[in-house]
């Protein structure tokens, strides 16, 4: 088994998924119906790498480069980090991108919860009402 070619797939597949979700977080600025899929991704994103203590997909690629017989040292650095200082270097910490994803990922929830709000909320909109029309008479 190619185990080189399974890892490579797998960091495609990973920086794929990242760009997906920054271009979500782009649509969502514009469009606020996708502020629940986009906080809910993030939020995702923060769950797994709380509980495995690293991405999954960076464990994966980390597995398939220790078969394959590559030194890459993944799940200490980090995805981005790693790939970062490798293609761009550039010198980025764990902990910097954790942080931000962990960052935005709270925020962008926090913003779904404003949107889904007349549906989870309906007693605050019926009391702003009712002290709009008492306001009025």
């Amino acid at each position: 088994m190619n185990y080189s070619f399974w890892a490579d797939a797998t960091a495609v597949t990973h920086f794929t998924i990242i760009l997906v979700v920054l271009g979500g977080l782009l649509v969502s600025f514009r469009y606020k119906r996708f502020r629940p899929w986009e906080a809910g991704t993030l939020i995702l994103a923060v769950v797994l790498w709380s509980y495995y203590g690293n991405c999954p997909l960076t464990i994966v690629e980390q597995y398939f480069r220790d078969l394959a017989g590559q030194k890459a040292n993944l799940t200490s650095i980090g995805f981005l980090p790693y790939y970062a200082n490798r293609l761009l270097s550039v010198s980025l910490s764990s902990n910097l991108v954790q942080k931000t994803t962990f960052f935005t990922g709270g925020a962008f929830f926090a913003a779904s919860i404003e949107w889904f709000a007349p549906f989870m909320h309906m007693e605050i909109f019926r009391i702003r009402r009712t002290l709009r029309k008492l306001a009025r008479n």
